[in-house]
């Protein structure tokens, strides 16, 4: 993953077990979700929306990724180079399921965009924002 993209430079891989999550309709790991990034990140560059636009690693801040302490400070540090109204996606799995988190950190706004109905914040991720 080049430098640009999640604020260091550093090698995803892609293994078959990877693959065989996503087709066979299971529950997909942070990887899967990197790669797709990745996509969207070259898509981006290729309609010059970089720069609006910042991506958060979801192997560094989900549930599965260390502390609570370890995460929020990741999530500081990503926000911390945020430019005018650049807007974060934070993909976040609080455990068998993902959602996005958008924030705007020039607004101080926090989006939270949850495909499964009926659902309330999960507070693990609202723990890591207010931190």
């Amino acid at each position: 993953m080049p430098e640009e993209m999640f604020g260091t430079d550093h090698d995803t891989w892609l293994l078959s077990e990877d693959i065989l999550q996503f087709a066979s309709m299971v529950e997909i790991g942070a990887t899967v979700i990197v790669v797709y990034m990745r996509y969207l990140f070259d898509y981006l560059k290729m309609a010059n929306m970089v720069k609006p636009v910042g991506l958060v690693d979801p192997g560094q801040v989900s549930s599965q990724s260390g502390t609570l302490s370890h995460r929020s400070k990741h999530l500081l540090e990503s926000l911390k180079k945020a430019d005018g109204d650049q807007f974060y996606l934070v993909p976040y799995n609080p455990g068998g399921h993902w959602v996005l988190i958008i924030v705007r950190p020039a607004k101080e706004i926090v989006y939270y965009m949850n495909s499964l109905p009926n659902r309330s914040v999960d507070e693990d991720m609202r723990n890591i924002v207010n931190m």
